[in-house]
């Protein structure tokens, strides 16, 4: 099980796309493991000159940063475009060689840099893209482009390849990622390379709580198992994750325009007005860090006042068919019975057969209501809670 993340803090490069990264050092115990494992690929992963690549993917070149780098790093570190969202000014000289620094005692001690990379085709500097300490088991992923490379797909890319890099020589367990509420680029590429939501990391500098994801190794011994709490107000854009997804890939085929009207960014405003207005109660189902599913009640707001609402239960596509709605619908029984409630209601689409099955299979009837949104028909299930 992963350290609580949201303590960490951190010292962020972030450009659209561009991932967040984290300097402060870990415990000698983290840092020893990732040595160890990183070690025995050295040889491959270090080049025998500063422009030999020891990786690629399928347009950029990663090489090791050099002590006599400075200039390609003030070219990137030191331009505000790439450092506007976690720096009020550019970075100076002097900070740009300290980082430099940082990365080069980084290849030293742990095998990984943010590596230098390269076009392929011309040999030109895109920005850096690659890994460093974060926790036990866990590696931070960050990248960060000049502008010029922006909007190319580049950073998604050099991501994927880090990720099968890091994973395919059992580097970590998992990989962090993060970056600042405004960068709708990074959470794109994030959610492209599988990272799934966890809560939201309070960074200072900015004063705000930094979305932030996590990765598992696709591996028996990487599975972590799945507990539930209650849902905070950091847990909204990792919920507004789960909640698009699931509509996404339940409605696709059958009610497009629901699909259309819950994006993401609607999601993660609905999330947060729910928060801020405390309009359910909501508990979180998590699966080591990551946020993979949920279940909302709230007061019925219709015609029995002795009914309590089951506002909704999503699960990740990631984590369909564990049986993890047998947990959720149990706890919305439950809440909603001891906070008084004789009856249970909810709204399900008619289209939505996997769901009905669900309810039915759980003692949930058609009580003969329905209404109609977004060109479908909607019914209305109900279950006495004093059976």
């Amino acid at each position: 099980m992963l350290s609580r993340l949201r303590a960490a803090k951190r010292d962020h490069l972030t450009d659209p796309p561009g991932i967040h990264n984290t300097t402060p050092n870990r415990q000698t115990s983290t840092n020893a493991i990732i040595s160890k494992r990183a070690h025995k690929t050295q040889t491959q992963m270090t080049p025998a000159s500063p422009n030999q690549y020891f990786m690629q993917s399928a347009r950029v070149g990663f090489r090791w940063w050099q002590a006599d780098d400075l200039t390609a790093a003030m070219s990137l570190w030191g331009d505000p475009q790439v450092t506007r969202l976690f720096t009020k000014d550019p970075l100076t000289q002097e900070q740009v060689t300290q980082r430099l620094a940082a990365e080069l005692k980084n290849a030293q001690e742990h095998h990984i840099q943010y590596w230098p990379i390269f076009s392929l085709s011309d040999d030109s500097h895109i920005g850096c893209a690659g890994l460093r300490p974060y926790a036990a088991d866990t590696l931070e992923l960050g990248f960060h482009l000049k502008p010029a490379y922006w909007g190319q797909g580049l950073a998604t890319e050099v991501g994927k390849r880090v990720i099968e890099n890091a994973f395919e020589n059992q580097l970590a367990k998992a990989i962090f990622a993060g970056h600042h509420p405004d960068n709708q680029g990074s959470r794109n590429t994030l959610l492209k390379l599988g990272f799934i939501g966890t809560a939201a990391q309070y960074y200072q500098p900015t004063g705000l709580y930094h979305p932030s994801y996590l990765l598992y190794r696709d591996t028996p011994d990487c599975t972590p198992t799945c507990t539930t709490r209650m849902a905070t107000p950091q847990d909204a854009r990792a919920l507004a994750i789960v909640h698009c997804y699931a509509i996404r890939d339940t409605f696709s085929g059958t009610i497009a325009d629901y699909v259309k009207a819950r994006s993401l960014s609607y999601c993660e405003e609905a999330w947060e007005r729910r928060f801020a207005n405390n309009e359910c109660a909501t508990i979180a189902l998590i699966r080591g860090e990551q946020i993979v599913g949920f279940a909302s009640v709230a007061p019925l707001k219709e015609d029995d006042e002795s009914a309590g609402l089951l506002d909704r239960i999503y699960i990740h596509p990631a984590a369909w068919g564990n049986g993890f709605g047998n947990t959720l619908i149990q706890w919305c029984e439950t809440t909603l019975k001891t906070q008084g409630y004789k009856t249970i209601k909810l709204w399900v689409f008619a289209v939505n057969e996997r769901a009905r099955r669900f309810y039915e299979k759980h003692g949930y009837e058609p009580d003969g209501h329905s209404k109609q949104d977004y060109g479908a028909t909607l019914l209305r299930y109900s279950k006495s809670l004093w059976d």
